[in-house]
């Protein structure tokens, strides 16, 4: 006999409908706190008796028995709160917890200078950040100037390039999947493209992700490992965040791959496991789907440093992006800034510049139909967005120049087209 209670009905778990965000949420059924980022009500649903999510609970500024509230800050990081009685609990489990044991290839800082890019002019000085807007236009314009001059002298740099890798072909043909899953999709597949295009999907070779994620690209490379003929060859994930429903899970042959939970900045990547000498592999070929500023410096950096350890790093395919979070101190391209007369001072103008070639008319919806009116220096939008690719691109020189100073042909290619991602530029370094 089949059972007629209410756990045999199907739709008896589900929960009902919630209401339009544009509403105020009713007390018994949602949070009531209101998202400023997001405009509007948090859509958890609350306890018995309760107004807020266990997030948004406010949380205790005095003792939980005199305030009433039950959360508090997390002791290891505020970001977050946590239930007063259970916070012995979650000090134990806490993402945020430090490491039981010291990892021998975590060392603090490690990548973020370097020795031969930094000058005595420019090392241990702190300046003071301007914006643009308290910038007279006469210096702002001397500067463009300065920033086009370099970007006509580097002639030619990006080459158009859009290849795909047969191991995604099927994936890419699933109906049902949304714009931002496919766009991910095209983006893994051109470059494991190009890391065939240049060759570096060889035997005997350790794979790194930097900046991995939940893994997506990681988890086509090994499956390249598991099906191609490339023996004796690994996949490893680097990121400093601890993820769930993690991509490199679903990686069957778990020999061939390792996640290793560390900042870029205080990685030695020639002592991870599956990159020391005694691994058996000969090479290293460093990837990044999403490397946010600095942290494209900071991976370049922790290559540079592995191949005089006695790893062959052979090369690098980093997809570019997030140029206004580059930073002075960890900048790779130091050098060729200083000696092409850029001040700090003026690096910090040129990545706040940046944002102009991609983050729009900084209007809200309403008013993105009134005209476009120059602005102070009497630059219009079409200019100013001009003027920010040519920043970006002058950042992205100085990084070219610091790969071919340690021994690299570097180049910058189109590896999607403008309608996949604005940032579309790929930096790709093969070691001669």
């Amino acid at each position: 006999m089949g059972d007629t209670g209410p756990e045999s009905d199907p739709t008896a778990s589900k929960r009902p409908k919630l209401q339009s965000t544009t509403d105020q949420p009713q007390s018994a059924v949602r949070c009531k706190y209101f998202v400023q980022r997001k405009k509007r009500y948090c859509k958890m649903t609350v306890g018995t008796g309760k107004e807020y999510c266990g997030e948004h609970e406010p949380t205790a500024a005095e003792p939980v028995a005199a305030s009433g509230a039950d959360r508090i800050p997390c002791p290891l990081d505020p970001k977050h709160s946590v239930s007063a009685a259970k916070l012995e609990k979650h000090l134990k489990i806490c993402n945020a917890r430090p490491p039981a044991e010291q990892k021998p290839y975590l060392v603090p800082g490690i990548n973020c200078t370097s020795s031969d890019d930094e000058q005595p002019e420019a090392a241990g000085r702190e300046e003071k950040v301007t914006k643009l807007a308290d910038i007279p236009p006469v210096e702002l314009l001397e500067l463009i100037g300065k920033v086009s001059a370099l970007y006509e002298s580097a002639g030619p740099l990006i080459k158009e390039e859009s290849p795909r890798h047969s191991i995604l072909a099927d994936e890419l043909t699933v109906e049902g999947y949304g714009p931002q899953t496919l766009k991910h999709l095209v983006q893994s597949s051109a470059l494991l493209g190009l890391a065939e295009q240049c060759d570096f999907l060889r035997p005997d070779t350790t794979f790194v992700e930097f900046g991995a994620g939940k893994g997506q690209v990681a988890y086509w490379l090994a499956r390249i490992v598991e099906t191609a003929p490339l023996a004796r060859s690994a996949v490893l994930l680097v990121d400093r965040a601890s993820h769930r429903h993690k991509k490199d899970n679903k990686i069957e042959t778990r020999e061939i791959v390792q996640r290793v939970r560390a900042d870029i900045a205080d990685l030695e990547l020639h002592r991870v496991e599956l990159v020391e000498a005694g691994a058996g592999r000969s090479g290293v070929v460093g990837i990044g789907k999403h490397l946010c500023g600095a942290a494209t410096d900071l991976a370049l950096r922790c290559l540079v440093r592995s191949g005089t350890r006695g790893t062959t790093a052979r090369g690098c395919l980093f997809a570019l992006c997030c140029h206004h979070r580059c930073d002075w101190r960890t900048f790779a391209g130091k050098r060729f800034l200083l000696e092409s007369g850029i001040t700090r001072a003026e690096f910090e103008s040129i990545v706040r510049m940046v944002s102009w070639a991609v983050c729009g008319t900084g209007r809200s919806r309403e008013r993105q139909q009134e005209d476009d009116r120059p602005d102070r220096c009497g630059l219009t939008r079409p200019e100013r967005e001009a003027i920010g690719r040519r920043c970006k691109r002058l950042l992205d020189i100085a990084r070219l120049r610091y790969m071919e100073r340690h021994g690299y042909e570097a180049s910058l290619k189109y590896y999607v087209t403008s309608d996949v991602t604005l940032e579309n530029v790929c930096l790709v370094c093969v070691k001669k």
